[in-house]
């Protein structure tokens, strides 16, 4: 951005600006990350149960905050 403005201002590009190659610092960038086979696979396993744990949670508050079921059984007459 640096060369741009000056290159707008008076047409020239000062001998202290950056190199054109599209990035000032390369050191402040993140490293890529990497993750193995062992990572993916905690990582799924991890998603997996959460699920799991977040459903058997809403299924228990659905039945203990759901109105009074009363469940009737026929009653079978021996004679």
């Amino acid at each position: 951005m640096s060369e741009q403005v000056y290159d707008e201002l008076d047409g020239t590009t000062p001998a202290s600006a950056p190199a054109a190659n599209g990035e000032l610092v390369h050191w402040m960038d993140r490293p890529p990350l990497k993750v193995g086979a062992a990572g993916v696979s905690i990582t799924a396993s991890a998603a997996f149960t959460l699920g799991v744990v977040t459903a058997v949670g809403v299924l228990a508050l659905a039945h203990w905050l759901g109105p009074e079921r009363v469940v009737e059984m026929r009653r079978i007459r021996r004679t």
